[in-house]
């Protein structure tokens, strides 16, 4: 660092070692946390942590230029952005191009290489934001560029702070280290409001953008804002402060995890414990955070700590992708591969570019140079997001829609608190028949709409997205919080039933939720009792299998790729039983209790160790854990018999 820190260049090189270790301990929670090594949970914080360091680091250049000279050479400092980040990039989003190309299936094309596109303009996580991704989602389905949401964060907020650094310095004409200390200080706490409040009604944009990231920078840049004096600690505080910051660190790596609404204000604890060890790095190396800072392996993996995030996702996600099954052997080896490109990546592209290529540029050339290479990058991966899609490919896409269910509009969203008119069948019933639960209760709508002509039923649809039919509780897993549309929705429909008074009603909801046993049942006896209380005759359809892939995709990169089905696309029975054995128990107990019919077509769906999700040329699946249409009505035969057996025992 200049001498205008003040450190001499035993100090200075001791500070960038701990600042070199702190990003060594930074990819190692995140590669561990992706990979799914155990005890790693909250991983993830590792990237707050890089938020931290690129505040103080960053932060500090310009205070330092600003300090200097009374300006920021805005075209040079992007343009050193551009060497230190975008060769390495470009490289990966090339070499991912190919991959995709390779490996998935025609019709994920255009939706990845929009990805790519947005990923080399630094938009990416703008483009997850809009499609409220899931970043904790599955690897066979995440997308290979999810990782980037980070680095399109920091892009924007580079592009961004040098203004607002300028912008504060012109306005309040005093010290540039206090105007800077202002504006961190009001930056900081409105976007970590911002934070907060929006982590409690959406929490993926509060995850991925930067408005609401921009909090974590500013507590790196409060470090070297505030005067030198105030930063003194004694050894013994600085040694105390080391070890509680290490502490906080492994507690929330353990602790953390995807069910919390993060990053809102659980944020605070790895960016408190970062700005601890960067005080730490920046004052004293014998304390015992500042020796394990400046470990050698982790001073290495700090190095190359850049290059190794790029890759590790990627080769996560291709490996899931190629090959399902997860291994420990499999792990350490992408693990190993991972590392090993890292640093190749490092020595290679990061070093050359950064200190000696095209010295003679000047910084407006580069950085339009820079800025062209982006969009012929993103022109690229648009051309090549529109191979055709042959008849098989269309096949799989098809298996994916629910056509006759979304068409009749009966599964209502996440607003909703009352059900629209959904009738079928016959105008002169011979008997009425209901149809209530969430989505799982919905992929049985055209069964039972075909039966309904078939024997004059009228059917009723009573269905509410991720809203079951059992009488409990739930979150909604887009905000984390209660989910009281869903709880409003269910009293207005058992009053519905009331009015309704059917003959029969079949009920089926999702064995996720995340609801203890206990409590399940408790709703779901809640749940008997209230319709029965109508007259009705109740059948409980158990839950299909949750086969932890995406089954139409999966089956379209085997026929893509020339692989049999049943070696890439398969889910073992045993899984299943171990997962669900005990609540299909309790609720075939409890239904019975109850006077009503327990219907268990899992043990329909597979009588063999592994488990397929393709028959007779039928996709099982349209999803992960919902039945295709093509599939259900297949199944209709099996469902009439207990129904009519129902009807018949209330008597014409």
């Amino acid at each position: 660092m200049p001498a205008a820190t003040g450190l001499g260049h035993s100090r200075e090189k001791e500070l960038n070692q701990g600042i070199q270790g702190l990003r060594g301990v930074a990819i190692l929670l995140v590669l561990l946390n992706h990979a799914g090594v155990p005890g790693f949970d909250g991983g993830f914080i590792g990237v707050d942590i890089f938020f931290v360091i690129s505040g103080y680091l960053i932060g500090g250049l310009l205070l330092r230029e600003l300090t200097a000279t009374g300006r920021i050479d805005l075209w040079a400092f992007y343009a050193r952005r551009c060497r230190r980040l975008l060769p390495a990039c470009l490289v990966l989003l090339l070499a991912v191009m190919g991959c995709v190309l390779w490996l998935y299936a025609p019709a994920e094309h255009f939706e990845l290489m929009s990805s790519v596109r947005a990923s080399a303009l630094y938009a990416v996580n703008l483009w997850l934001a809009g499609r409220s991704t899931d970043y904790f989602l599955g690897h066979t389905e995440a997308n290979p560029l999810l990782h980037l949401w980070s680095l399109a964060v920091e892009e924007q907020f580079y592009i961004i702070w040098p203004l607002l650094m300028l912008g504060a310095w012109a306005l309040l004409r005093n010290d540039p280290r206090r105007a800077t200390l202002r504006l961190v200080v009001v930056v900081g706490v409105l976007s970590l409001v911002a934070c907060i409040v929006v982590s409690n009604l959406k929490f993926s944009w509060a995850f991925y953008l930067t408005p609401t990231r921009m909090w974590e920078f500013c507590a790196g840049m409060v470090i070297v804002a505030l005067p030198a004096s105030s930063r003194r600690l004694r050894s013994r505080a600085l040694s105390i402060l080391g070890l509680l910051s290490l502490l906080t660190l492994a507690v929330a790596t353990v602790l953390v995890n995807q069910d919390l609404r993060y990053p809102g204000a659980w944020a605070l604890i790895p960016v408190l414990a970062t700005v601890g060890l960067l005080v730490v790095a920046e004052h004293e190396s014998t304390t015992l955070g500042g020796r394990v800072l400046r470990l050698r392996p982790l001073r290495w993996l700090g190095d190359c700590s850049y290059s190794v995030y790029l890759w590790h996702w990627p080769l996560l996600i291709f490996a899931a992708v190629i090959h399902p099954r997860t291994s420990v052997p499999l792990t350490a080896f992408v693990v190993g591969l991972t590392l090993l490109l890292g640093w190749l990546s490092y020595r290679w592209i990061e070093q050359p570019f950064k200190h000696g290529l095209f010295p003679s540029w000047s910084s407006r050339r580069l950085v339009s140079a820079a800025l062209g290479l982006c969009l012929a990058v993103a022109a690229s991966a648009h051309v090549l997001g529109r191979l055709e899609i042959d008849a098989n490919q269309a096949h799989y896409r098809k298996a994916a829609e629910w056509t006759a269910g979304t068409r009749s509009g009966c599964l209502v969203k996440f607003d909703a608190v009352d059900q629209p008119p959904c009738e079928f069948g016959s105008a002169t019933p011979r008997a009425t028949v209901v149809l209530f639960g969430d989505s799982h209760a919905m992929q049985w709508f055209t069964p039972l709409v075909a039966l309904a002509e078939k024997n004059d039923w009228r059917l009723v649809v009573l269905a509410k997205v991720n809203c079951p039919s059992v009488d409990m509780v739930v979150e909604y897993y887009l905000t984390r919080t209660e989910y009281s549309n869903c709880t409003a929705w269910r009293e207005n429909m058992f009053q519905r039933l009331q009015v309704i008074k059917p003959d029969l009603v079949v009920i089926a909801s999702s064995s996720g939720y995340g609801i203890p046993l206990d409590r399940r049942m408790q709703g779901l006896a809640s749940t008997m009792q209230r319709v029965r209380a109508t007259g009705a005759e109740v059948v409980y359809v158990a839950d299909t299998p949750s086969v932890n892939f995406d089954v139409p995709t999966c089956l379209s990169r085997a026929q893509w790729r020339g692989i049999p089905s049943d070696r890439l696309c398969t889910y073992p029975r045993a899984r299943e039983q171990l997962r669900y054995g005990d609540l299909s128990r309790a609720e075939a107990s409890t239904v019975k209790a109850h006077g009503g019919e327990y219907l268990d077509f899992p043990v329909r769906l597979c009588s063999q160790p592994e488990c397929p999700t393709e028959q007779d040329g039928v996709v099982m699946f349209m999803d992960r854990n919902h039945l295709t249409e093509a599939y259900a009505t297949k199944l209709a035969p099996e469902l009439e018999g207990p129904l009519q057996r129902l009807l018949q025992k209330r008597g014409p």
